[in-house]
């Protein structure tokens, strides 16, 4: 995953500059924006139970059980129980 500076440094601006107007235009953190994607696409990622959960955390480079702890947090349940209210 990227950092705040990666983002910065592909537009050719200041890492604080690029927070900033995040911020400024949004309303929210830079960090809070692009956590709430980065869940967007696990929701996603998710949905397709070909993919193993342990198989998701490594793709976004995460560590199975520390993805576990982030998704929770974020959501309020772990992976496998936001699988299981998607099967009909």
């Amino acid at each position: 995953m990227l950092e705040i500076e990666d983002f910065a440094e592909k537009l050719f601006i200041h890492p604080t500059h690029l927070s900033n107007t995040i911020h400024d235009v949004t309303g929210q953190s830079a960090c809070g924006l692009y956590q709430l994607k980065i869940l967007e696409i696990v929701q996603q990622l998710l949905t397709d139970e070909k993919r193993s959960i342990r198989e998701i955390a490594f793709l976004l480079t995460f560590e199975p059980s520390q993805f576990t702890k982030w998704f929770k947090k974020a959501t309020g349940q772990t992976p496998k129980a936001y699988r299981k209210i998607l099967k009909p």
